[in-house]
């Protein structure tokens, strides 16, 4: 075992296993209802006469590898079609399989959108994904995102099978990006898949080292491994070559602010180790944050139909343009996010002030500037007149928009479908629910566990 095992610096870490230690019991369940679904599925391809074009029924995945997490009860099941086979049929027979197994098991069914769609069946308390791909030998012959995945699986496998105390590993470093709020690459989360969790705990030998080695981390300049290409760096925040398919970045979900969220956890930890720990233990604390007139807050109400990872990708650029529109207008925003508060998507926008004094400065060319004409064209007849400051021409105009309101609704007019409700500050009180209501004070207080783990070994801040 690696020197720089977790047993070896963090005894502690075991007093939490019941988070990242799947039991028994747990395994047994998951593993019977894992066995009567794909009992069900046989029996379908079988009754739809599709033996000959569904080359295999295999778990793929966190499970299959032995790195999932007990509270993440879901299974993924790939069909793997013959190379063959046309996409759209491949989509449709996928469909029909799942339909047939929800019905035999009297399970719910749901559709959901990756690369192409999959079907959840809910049974049992365990939601298990059956997804179409391509049985293929060869990583070039990949036809669609998910067929490599049977390589990821096979990869993972074969490396634990040789370490397998990396697994625990691994399982720790999950639940530590689940704390942080950076597990996952959907476009809500923008974080680390756990494919990507699993690749830098095997490359780095450990979490220990992995941390250690992302504290001197810079944004941009991240490569793994260290002899990849010189000429991908800067092409993403950070640059994980996947093993098994080179010509793919495995980290190119992580966005900058996650990338540097897992940077600053691991600058600390290498101080301070047993932050670890204060992060598994999972306290928080919600400062007495008043939510004031400046804070203006969108509930969304209605959108077009759009997948789960289509709708937080498109209010991400909505959130954007609308924070741009703002500053245009000469609103500094302090803090603009997007929250996802029980069923609900909120964007919040703490504002300097959210109305403007009727009158601003606009600042010209200077005087020797070719375009001072224009600008002298336009303000010239002008009460007050233009005058100069330093080299350049300057009027003072009355402003036409003054409310933060107004710049945001008429931003938000070219985004058809999508409807909203404005309120400011604590007026949300009164109309939201009050869980939601907490999520978007405490996010805007800094109640995020780690920043509860910050000040206690940073800041000394008594707790």
């Amino acid at each position: 075992m690696a020197d720089k095992s977790l047993e070896v610096n963090l005894e502690c870490v075991n007093d939490y296993s019941y988070l990242y230690e799947p039991t028994p019991e747990q395994r047994e369940n998951i593993e019977k209802i894992t066995r009567e679904v794909i009992s069900k599925i046989n029996e379908v391809i079988e009754e739809l006469g599709l033996r000959g074009v569904i080359r295999e029924v295999s778990v793929q995945g966190s499970f299959a590898r032995d790195t999932w997490l007990p509270e993440d009860t879901d299974v993924d099941v790939f069909l793997l079609f013959d190379k063959s086979f046309d996409f759209e049929q491949m989509r449709k027979m996928t469909e029909l399989i799942s339909g047939k197994v929800a019905v035999k098991l009297g399970a719910s069914i749901e559709t959901r959108f990756a690369s192409h769609p999959y079907y959840v069946i809910g049974f049992n308390r365990v939601e298990v994904e059956i997804v179409p791909a391509y049985k293929i030998e060869d990583i070039r012959e990949m036809r669609t995102a998910v067929d490599r995945t049977p390589f990821h699986t096979s990869y993972i496998t074969s490396s634990l099978l040789r370490k397998p105390w990396l697994k625990k590993e691994i399982r720790v470093l999950k639940v530590l990006l689940k704390r942080l709020g950076i597990y996952g690459a959907e476009l809500e989360v923008r974080g680390f898949s756990g494919y990507l969790s699993e690749v830098l705990v095997i490359a780095y030998d450990g979490l220990v080292p992995l941390l250690e080695a992302a504290s001197r981390w810079i944004p941009w300049k991240v490569l793994i491994p260290h002899d990849a290409p010189r000429s991908l760096i800067g092409t993403a925040p950070l640059i994980v070559l996947d093993p098994v398919d080179l010509r793919r970045n495995a980290a190119a979900a992580v966005g900058l602010e996650q990338l540097s969220k897992f940077i600053a956890f691991s600058k600390i930890f290498v101080e301070n180790p047993e932050i670890l720990c204060c992060m598994l233990e999972g306290k928080r604390e919600v400062p007495d944050y008043m939510l004031d007139e400046n804070i203006i807050i969108l509930r969304l109400l209605s959108h077009p139909p759009l997948s789960d990872d289509a709708l937080a990708g498109k209010l991400r650029r909505i959130l954007d343009s609308t924070r741009n529109t703002l500053e245009r207008n000469g609103f500094n925003v302090l803090r603009g996010l997007m929250v996802h508060a029980r069923r609900d998507f909120f964007l919040v926008f703490q504002l300097e002030t959210s109305v403007l004094p009727p009158l601003e400065k606009k600042i010209g060319p200077p005087v020797w500037h070719t375009n001072s004409k224009n600008f002298l064209r336009k303000w010239a007849s002008h009460t007050p007149a233009p005058f100069i400051d330093g080299d350049r021409w300057v009027v003072i105009s009355e402003r036409k928009i003054r409310k933060a309101e107004e710049v945001i609704m008429n931003a938000l007019k070219v985004y058809k479908g999508f409807e909203w409700e404005i309120m400011r500050g604590e007026e949300s009180y009164w109309k939201i629910a009050e869980d939601e209501y907490r999520e978007i004070k405490g996010v805007l207080a800094g109640s995020e566990i780690w920043i509860y783990c910050l000040k206690k070994y940073v800041s000394g801040h008594k707790l």
